[in-house]
């Protein structure tokens, strides 16, 4: 993924790693980033000392990149109850599930159930490692297990890069998880630090 400031017309690379954004970010007095969720779209919005920045994933015909600019809108909540995010995404894949949900994708939703159950992280009933590894050291357990539940939950999608793939909102599970996701990130920063 590339990494570009939008200033008006102009458009400044910043760099093609998630290291030279976060040294972007902290060069410009960046105090706090979240993942907002709400209003149709999916981006990350920053806090400086001196404003706000919104950053937006764009498909560039092969690539997503993530242009940032300043953000004149008004303020976004950004969710962190963990537990209520659970519920929330229990109650979806439930629903999910007795509407009709079959196969594969049944088996998908009952595995984020059992994530979901689970009196650790979840990670003795995923069947992958990733989720467990998104958030920053210090994360609580519970904020693991919601992300690795809301993967699970999570519609599959292409292996090739398709803008037009994404799963649509309002369908199944997709809502839940996404707000899952987004509660489970910005969780991070209401963590202890590790010393």
């Amino acid at each position: 993924m590339s990494y570009v400031w939008v200033d008006g017309q102009a458009f400044e690379p910043i760099g093609d790693s998630l290291d030279l954004w976060l040294a972007f970010l902290r060069g410009n007095g960046a105090r706090q980033a979240w993942m907002d969720v709400s209003g149709g779209e999916e981006v990350c919005r920053v806090i400086r000392g001196d404003g706000e920045e919104t950053w937006r994933a764009i498909w560039n015909g092969g690539i997503f990149m993530l242009h940032g600019a300043e953000e004149t809108g008004p303020p976004r909540r950004h969710e962190t109850d963990v537990a209520a995010m659970a519920q929330r995404l229990h109650d979806a894949v439930h629903a999910e599930i007795e509407a009709g949900a079959a196969d594969v994708r049944r088996a998908a939703l009952e595995r984020a159930l059992e994530i979901l159950a689970s009196p650790g992280d979840g990670e003795e009933v995923s069947d992958v490692a990733w989720p467990y590894f998104v958030l920053p050291d210090g994360s609580s357990t519970a904020a693991r297990r919601l992300v690795a539940a809301a993967c699970a939950a999570w519609p599959e999608t292409p292996a090739t890069a398709d803008p037009d793939a994404k799963p649509a909102r309002g369908e199944g599970s997709v809502d839940a998880a996404l707000e899952a996701i987004a509660a489970a990130v910005n969780s991070a920063a209401t963590a202890e630090p590790v010393e």
